[in-house]
């Protein structure tokens, strides 16, 4: 079904359109077709989410049933079960705008869009976040690890304290590399696994300590630290430079309609919706429990939800 709008612009219409095609927003798709829902998924970047863009390399060893895979091979799969249902999913097409109150009209770069109810799934990575630190710009500094085999024999600094950091800093040393983990603080944030992992790894750990600037002329060849508890400062040789420091929120289409947020997360109820009705997040964006079992239940609940809310009162 589509329409006209007052421009002449033609806007197909949607019972449902989801937003990411990460785990959350590929199993509402799923259910969304199992329920006959007319739906449409959107995503910036390809099917799987963060599986497949962020961490393709990494073993999934917490996923019922998909143990000695990595998050590439497990996202195809997910990605596959559901394109072959016949779901509506465009990839490389991102959401810019959404407006009204129900129904809604989802705007991309590409086309517009119209639905009854709208989940958002996109999960939390943003904007990368920077050091604002001299040097920042070099050749060999990354946000990410892509393909951690790129960096065997190389001298690299991973920054952060998270899991992010840690798991960055294990698959760099698992693939040959030397690698460095500075934190500015004293405690890594992340699981008993990875900081098991750290320990009996030869990746060198400094703690309390923080950039002042990364060195070279045109590519990364230093950085100089400092240890902000003794104000010691040091220089290391370096090859490559990756920051995993966080992201800044991209959910600025969300938030200019008035959806609350907190941090970088969704705030909603026991169904999924958020303060707008007709609207629902599921995911990472939504859970504090970053796992893809998560995204899955929170993906289907509101799937539910949504199909609740369109049907209603035929369905309470």
């Amino acid at each position: 079904m589509y329409r006209y709008n007052k421009n002449t612009v033609l806007i197909m219409i949607y019972d449902l359109i989801i937003i990411g095609a990460g785990p959350a927003g590929l199993a509402a798709a799923l259910d969304a077709k199992y329920l006959k829902l007319k739906t449409l998924v959107l995503d910036a970047g390809v099917a799987g989410g963060a599986l497949s863009q962020s961490y393709p390399w990494k073993g999934v060893d917490s996923y019922l049933g998909f143990n000695n895979m990595t998050g590439k091979e497990v996202a195809e799969k997910i990605a596959d079960h559901v394109k072959s249902s016949g779901a509506d999913i465009h990839e490389m097409e991102e959401v810019t705008d959404i407006e009204g109150t129900g129904p809604f009209i989802v705007k991309t770069e590409k086309a517009e869009y119209q639905a009854n109810a709208v989940i958002v799934a996109t999960g939390i990575r943003g904007v990368p976040r920077k050091l604002s630190v001299p040097g920042e710009q070099l050749e060999g500094v990354d946000n990410q690890v892509q393909d951690p085999d790129k960096y065997r024999g190389m001298r690299v600094l991973v920054v952060g304290g998270g899991d992010s950091a840690a798991d960055s800093a294990i698959g760099l040393y698992e693939a040959g590399a030397s690698v460095w983990l500075a934190h500015r603080r004293d405690e890594l944030r992340a699981t008993d696994e990875n900081r098991e992992k750290l320990e009996e790894s030869k990746i060198t750990l400094l703690w309390n300590t923080e950039i002042s600037s990364i060195n070279g002329d045109g590519k990364v060849e230093s950085v100089s630290l400092v240890n902000n508890q003794t104000g010691e400062k040091s220089r290391l040789q370096i090859d490559s430079v990756i920051l995993c420091i966080g992201s800044a929120p991209a959910n600025n289409c969300i938030q200019s309609i008035g959806v609350k947020t907190e941090n970088v997360c969704i705030k909603v109820d026991e169904n999924g919706m958020t303060n707008i009705p007709g609207i629902f997040a599921a995911g990472d964006i939504v859970s504090k429990i970053k796992r893809i079992l998560q995204a899955l239940a929170t993906g289907e609940k509101a799937t539910y939800s949504a199909y609740k809310y369109i049907k209603n009162p035929y369905w309470k």
